[in-house]
């Protein structure tokens, strides 16, 4: 939080005119700061989000909710196991974890804050075929 704080007084505050976050390769719960980060200033006013790894399980273990903008859901929803090794996936097959990761999507979509005549747009662009959902 106290990161958050500080970019938003040095760097949002400051910043002459609207604000575009761009936040790519996020892994895990990486995406749901990048979301807080976008919710907490109006000048904040473009949003691009690619997130990289689910969650860990250790959040759904935890019985964790996950609380973004006025948003919220279950951790079990959206977490599993895996990550990259260099290039080699070492994890669940691509095809056990793809809605795992299209809830993950569509949980981060509903979490961001709408302003003025803003709308929400999710897109699929696939860029690799194997492992996890990653890169």
């Amino acid at each position: 939080k106290s990161s958050v704080r500080g970019m938003k007084r040095r760097v949002l505050d400051e910043a002459p005119g609207d604000i575009v976050v761009l936040a790519v390769h996020l892994c895990g719960t990486l995406s749901l700061k990048a979301l807080d980060l976008f919710n907490s200033h109006e000048k904040c006013s473009f949003l691009v989000l690619k997130p990289c790894c689910l969650p860990g399980l250790v959040h759904s273990k935890r019985d964790e909710i996950f609380v973004v903008g006025d948003h919220s859901f279950d951790a079990k929803e959206v977490c599993s196991n895996g990550r990259f090794k260099g290039n080699v996936w070492k994890g669940p097959p691509r095809h056990l974890i793809r809605g795992k990761f299209e809830r993950w999507a569509r949980n981060l979509e509903q979490g961001a804050k709408l302003r003025g005549d803003g709308v929400r747009k999710l897109e699929n662009i696939t860029v690799q075929t194997e492992g996890g959902f990653q890169n």
